[in-house]
């Protein structure tokens, strides 16, 4: 798979806004992550002959887009918080809707549908996909009512990014269980998630298209540098304690060496929980395997697009430059709009 050569101007001609995450709310590695992706971004882009104009959002959106019109931009919407609110990615749709303006994603009804662990689950079981068996546990409520599968999984139904997870995060006893649910219900807020906890590699498999998406090459974690099966999980240390065994230790692997077979039962899989979420335009995917059985852990709808992302590691693998890769998710965007017209 490689990126197509055209002679067509980019974007049918239109002008490319990136819309992204204000730097002065984040901090740390994630404010270094941004920085970084934001420059290489930009210089790729500009090497394609892609003027681009990259806007933070700080105040609302409507002021971050006031220079440009609807009908002659293309925005590509790289916005995961809206200023200090934590989990405000689905604020940023409905003003670019009410607009008219062509964006890149998914709207704020399957950003917030994803955001929630415990609806999304719903619906992957109600489309018969496959994923760990899980139990919610809100604020308040009794913590050892009815579950009795161990080792397992807790985290926060809300949170993302590896929010709330650390290695205390797989339990193996109904006491630790009580004590995992009490102590995320005391930091976040809509309750703890339990799951069977699936000990095995981690596939993440970036997806791109509408009518009829398409795999990028799967990537894979391996955590079988860790003896314990407590560390065998990408936790929060993973993605954002620079230092951190996790952090040292976790290095993805794209692709990975798994026979074609397997590769195509994750790849049906991840697309059926593509399609059953709904995602649009592209999504990643995160899938663990036991048995030869892949089980969704969790659909990204807009998934991150650093340069260090799963997303981003995909497209290069296939082939696609930073750039090329953005330009593809807005061409795809703009498809998608011209076939309803």
């Amino acid at each position: 798979m490689n990126a197509p050569e055209s002679s067509e101007p980019p974007l049918a001609g239109r002008k490319l806004v990136v819309l992204y995450t204000n730097p002065d709310v984040l901090e740390g590695e994630e404010l270094k992550e941004i920085t970084d992706s934001v420059k290489l971004m930009k210089k790729d882009l500009e090497d394609l002959g892609v003027k681009t104009v990259f806007i933070p959002v700080v105040n609302t959106v409507e002021e971050a887009v006031k220079d440009f019109d609807p009908e002659n931009t293309v925005i590509f919407n790289w916005c995961e918080q809206f200023k200090d609110i934590t989990n405000s990615f689905q604020m940023i749709p409905p003003p670019l809707d009410k607009l008219g303006f062509v964006y890149t994603g998914a709207d704020a009804v399957k950003l917030e549908l994803t955001q929630d662990k415990a609806k999304t689950k719903e619906v992957l079981i109600k489309n018969g996909v496959s994923t760990p068996a899980s139990k919610v546990y809100e604020k308040g409520g009794e913590v050892l009512n009815g579950w009795k599968a161990f080792p397992a999984l807790v985290k926060p139904v809300y949170e993302h990014s590896s929010y709330g997870i650390t290695t205390d995060s797989i339990v193996d006893n109904p006491e630790q269980l009580k004590k995992q649910v009490e102590k995320i219900n005391k930091k976040y807020s809509g309750g703890a998630i339990v799951e069977d906890f699936i000990d095995g590699p981690e596939y993440n498999v970036a997806i791109w298209g509408n009518n009829s998406p398409e795999a990028l090459p799967i990537s894979a974690i391996d955590y079988s540098v860790f003896n314990d099966y407590h560390d065998r999980l990408c936790n929060y240390d993973a993605k954002w304690v620079p230092g951190s065994k996790h952090y040292q230790n976790i290095n993805p692997v794209c692709p990975p060496e798994i026979d074609s077979e397997l590769q195509k039962t994750i790849e049906e899989e991840a697309l059926k929980a593509y399609k059953a979420l709904g995602c649009r335009d592209y999504g990643r995917i995160d899938i663990r395997v036991r048995g030869r059985v892949p089980y969704v852990l969790d659909v990204n709808t807009n998934p991150d697009v650093s340069i260090e992302g799963g997303f981003m590691r995909s497209a290069k693998t296939a082939g696609y430059s930073y750039g090329e890769t953005v330009l593809k998710i807005c061409e795809i965007a703009l498809a998608r709009i011209n076939s309803h017209n």
